[in-house]
């Protein structure tokens, strides 16, 4: 295994972190401190952070050298705990987006490691065999980025008693889809929508939860069947969509298949008014391959610079923290960076209000006390709906040609978080 303990702060650049992470391959330690002395050193702080560093799922990842410096900045590379100043490390694992990976390193953090918090992200497949593994060894464990439903009930969790050691934060299932019907409700449809949903966490998920929803709205749904991915062509399910007259399609698959998928749609002549597909078109790097054709997709907002929330690590604004990302990495900010902000903004107070770091239950008691007010908006694992999770805003928009970047998220429906700007209003998919 390759460690980066030793390293001075100022040699933890960009630069540093991802050369760093690039040569442990699975294994990395960021250690922000520099050299100490060897007596009466004060205890070292571990975060294990557990993501999907390579495999489909990398570009959820792609934001996480810029975070790690930002809590380089913020904490000096040590945590103020009890008055005493502990160095800050975190030891990175590559589930190499695959849940028994995940849960693999998960223990190697555990046993080997011997860490305070685990910290972990990126759909089902990875935050609940890591979640998991937590649970069965008592070491506390935060999570976002997974909707609640199938984190909580892929896990097997029981509403009347919930988890131990695991908690979350994030949208779920049924705010996404009571989000997404009054954006529809703008548009002029047939109200017919084809579901197209994998044989996965959260395809399962969607196929049992959206239906009753968008049936009781008004809309018929057809639902082809769940499938495997990768799949080579989706040929089964756009038939079916055109024979039923579908003007609108809701799915939730990784980039590469959208790709297949609208691909397939072209080659059809099937042209739905509306298209929200979940994992593969938050991010510019997931409508890239698409083209002009990417204009007026549909995708879920969890985090935008137009936000109204402020960071609890450094004080940035939401604009400030997508102004200071496009600058510093000269890519175009998206969603996942607030909530990989968020991750460490919740852990890092999570451990300042620890009673006793040798103690895994102070730990876990401190982290379900959580009442923080971060980047992606306030943190309270009470509040539900699930038991320890914690339910954050959800906004519908498309994208829209832009004039920094080809393609711009508009906020065009924020009917259930008002506080939350829209920037335009919804439009049926243009075709040339």
């Amino acid at each position: 295994m390759t460690s980066m303990k030793g390293l001075g702060t100022k040699g933890l650049g960009r630069r540093a972190v991802l050369k760093g992470m690039a040569a442990a391959g699975a294994a990395g330690a960021v250690s922000f401190g520099g050299l100490r002395p060897a007596f009466s050193a004060p205890k070292t702080i571990k975060i294990g952070l557990v993501m999907p560093k390579t495999g489909p799922l990398a570009f959820f990842c792609e934001h996480i050298p810029f975070v790690l410096e930002q809590v380089k900045k913020a904490t000096g590379g040590n945590l103020e705990v009890g008055g005493t100043q502990h160095p800050l490390e975190i030891v990175i694992r590559d589930s190499q987006s695959n849940p028994n990976r995940a849960a693999e390193v998960t223990q190697d953090l555990i046993l080997n490691e011997g860490v305070n918090l685990i910290a972990t992200f990126a759909t089902p497949e990875t935050v609940n065999p890591v979640s998991d593994q937590c649970e069965l060894n008592g070491v506390p464990c935060v999570s976002n980025d997974a909707p609640l439903e199938p984190y909580f009930f892929g896990r097997h969790g029981d509403p009347k008693k919930g988890f131990e050691w695991t908690y979350h934060f994030f949208f779920s299932g049924e705010e996404l889809v009571n989000c997404l019907v009054p954006f529809w409700n703008r548009l002029d449809t047939n109200k017919k929508i084809g579901g197209l949903w994998p044989n996965d966490g959260d395809g399962i998920a969607q196929s049992k939860g959206f239906p009753p929803v968008m049936e009781k709205a008004g809309y018929t749904v057809t639902d082809p069947g769940r499938f495997d991915m990768p799949a080579s062509n989706y040929n089964a399910q756009i038939g079916a969509f055109k024979a039923a007259g579908c003007d609108i399609v809701s799915g939730v698959v990784p980039p590469p298949e959208m790709t297949t998928f609208w691909n397939g749609c072209a080659q059809q002549g099937y042209k739905p008014k509306a298209v929200y597909m979940g994992k593969a078109l938050e991010f510019p790097a997931g409508i890239a391959p698409l083209g002009a054709r990417a204009e007026g997709l549909t995708t879920e907002v969890w985090w935008s610079p137009f936000h109204p929330y402020s960071s609890s690590m450094n004080g940035q604004t939401s604009k400030e923290l997508a102004d200071a990302y496009e600058a510093e990495s000269g890519r175009q900010w998206s969603q996942p960076l607030g909530f990989r902000h968020s991750l460490f903004e919740v852990a890092l107070d999570t451990l300042k209000r620890a009673q006793d770091l040798d103690s895994p239950e102070s730990i876990r008691d401190a982290l379900k006390a959580t009442k923080l007010k971060t980047i992606v908006g306030p943190i309270d694992f009470t509040t539900g709906p699930l038991p320890n999770c914690s339910l954050t805003p959800l906004v519908m928009a498309q994208w829209r040609k832009g004039k920094k970047y080809p393609f711009d998220i508009v906020i065009v429906d924020n009917s259930k978080f008002p506080e939350i700007p829209v920037g335009g209003k919804p439009e049926p998919i243009p075709y040339a």
